[in-house]
């Protein structure tokens, strides 16, 4: 049970700072060791779904700072 804690942590904590590789964990642990552990099966589907949510944040953030640059930029002019 440790070890199924850890594997969910250290996902879970990339998920948020390194969401492909936190997506890619997720999946890697749904797939290998989904079928052994309920718990590790539970928590991998919650990893890649944080991953994506951080992913689409992402995304978000960078087109309304995108926009807000070109805003100052012509204001300037």
């Amino acid at each position: 049970m440790e070890n199924e804690q850890i594997f969910a942590i250290v996902g879970y904590v990339l998920a948020i700072l390194i969401p492909i590789l936190g997506i890619i964990l997720g999946l890697v642990l749904l797939f290998t060791k989904g079928d052994e552990s309920e718990y590790l099966r539970k928590h991998s589907k919650y990893i890649i779904i944080v991953g994506v949510v951080m992913i689409v944040l992402s995304i978000i953030l960078v087109m309304l700072f995108g926009i807000s640059l070109l805003g100052i930029g012509m204001a300037m002019s």
